[in-house]
């Protein structure tokens, strides 16, 4: 064969060598979707749940949740509220192992209940101290406030100190129980107050509550608000105008205690509001007929005051202007006792409660009694820090208070020795008592 034969051979050979690889190559690449097309149109199929797999999506669903629900109401004692939620659980799962032991420690906790058949300890504050500094500044009002004020860093250990030593918080209307007859009249048995046991029974108040214009610019809160939750919170002004809204007074930081220590409260129970009125309530000047936000104010205040009865919190009397009731006339009495009614209780709800302005009780029996019985109201409150004292009549209960503040903590603290120890406590920014 000819060189030039060869090469032209050659050529035609390599030629076709590559037509042949292309055209593997496209055959190979067309092949590939139909592989896939195939291997899509036929998966395996996921074999039916057994019924044992479809009961257990069943009681996630619908005995799960109870059952949380259950568990958080009796970690504040609210046992038969627990068992409640518990019989709503659907029939198939009665027998669920989870659920009865439930129902087993629930009623067990509610039968373990024992009466406390000693006076029950009252203790009160005022609004506390946020910024010692202000307060404590040496002006004419700094030895008021650190004779009868607490600041926020002894509530919060005393609050420890007390939920250490086995208190519990109750509502001041266990102390007694009460009857309604067919006309609505109500009698009053002396009881004991039951509590799990090894717990002590405690009622705790709170004065005023209405941030007098004497505490501006003094380092304590401004108002009581709802935040974004729909939760009780104070706004707090600092020094420099900036505003904070969070737990700065007795109520927002007892009721997040509470909420991280349920077993600290009998059945949500938090704490008694002594509110005035001369300068309006909760932070609010609805007093003031001039006041420009007056019906605003008035709508907050309602609102505020529902949230806290709400999640345990109760409403007293502390007369509107704080006046001295053992020694005013009977018809100032009337006169202070029916602006309270009109100006107050129409925005907080009516109360069974009052608190003596200044812990000064009055007769019993009296003319005065017999009025502020006439008003509904049947617990009467003074102040006597030495030893507690209950005594319930047919028709009233007496109940004295202790306040936790500078005086008794610095002066007094053996009086107090029963719930916290004052030293550990104190705060160590307190000036000396003049």
């Amino acid at each position: 064969m000819k060189k030039a034969t060869l090469k032209i051979w050659a050529v035609l050979m390599a030629s076709a060598l590559m037509s042949g690889l292309t055209a593997c190559g496209n055959a190979q690449q067309n092949a590939e979707p139909a592989v896939t097309e195939t291997a899509q149109s036929s998966p395996e199929e996921e074999p039916p749940m057994t019924e044992e797999e479809l009961s257990a999506i069943r009681r996630e669903e619908a005995v799960v949740p109870l059952l949380e629900e259950a568990s958080e109401l009796a970690k504040g004692y609210h046992y038969e509220e627990a068992l409640a939620r518990l019989q709503e659980i659907p029939e198939e799962f009665a027998q669920d192992e989870e659920v009865a032991a439930a129902v087993t420690a629930y009623t067990e906790g509610l039968d373990s209940f024992v009466p406390y058949e000693q006076p029950v300890r009252h203790i009160f504050f005022h609004s506390l101290i946020v910024d010692t500094d202000l307060a404590f500044d040496g002006d004419y009002m700094s030895n008021g406030y650190n004779y009868w004020m607490t600041t926020v860093d002894e509530f919060r250990a005393i609050l420890e100190e007390l939920y250490t030593n086995q208190y519990i918080l109750i509502n001041i209307h266990d102390l007694c129980t009460e009857q309604t007859d067919e006309d609505g009249n109500v009698t009053l048995a002396s009881a004991y107050p039951m509590v799990p046991e090894g717990k002590i029974p405690l009622v705790l108040s709170v004065d005023d509550v209405s941030y007098y214009d004497y505490m501006e610019n003094d380092g304590f809160p401004k108002r009581l608000v709802l935040d974004e939750h729909g939760d009780v919170k104070n706004l707090y002004v600092h020094p420099d105008g900036t505003e904070s809204i969070g737990d700065y007074d007795v109520m927002p930081i007892l009721d997040t205690f509470v909420k991280e220590h349920p077993d600290f409260s009998l059945r949500g129970a938090k704490g008694i509001i002594a509110a005035t009125g001369y300068e309006g309530t909760l932070g609010y000047r609805v007093n003031d007929p001039e006041n420009p936000t007056l019906e605003s104010d008035k709508e907050a205040v309602r609102a505020v005051a529902a949230r806290l009865k709400e999640t345990g919190w109760i409403f007293a009397s502390h007369g509107y202007g704080h006046r001295h009731t053992a020694d005013i006339s009977y018809n100032s009495l009337v006169e202070d006792t029916g602006r309270w009614k009109d100006e107050i209780a129409s925005l907080v709800g009516d109360t069974d409660v009052y608190i003596y302005p200044y812990g000064e009780e009055i007769d019993y029996p009296s003319q005065k009694l017999t009025y502020l019985q006439s008003e509904g109201f049947r617990y009467f409150c003074g102040v006597w820090a030495s030893q507690p004292f209950v005594v319930v009549k047919d028709s009233y209960v007496r109940q004295t208070r202790c306040n936790l503040d500078g005086y008794t903590m610095t002066k007094r603290p053996e009086s107090v020795s029963d719930l916290i120890d004052a030293a550990k406590v104190l705060d160590p920014v307190r000036p000396e008592l003049q």
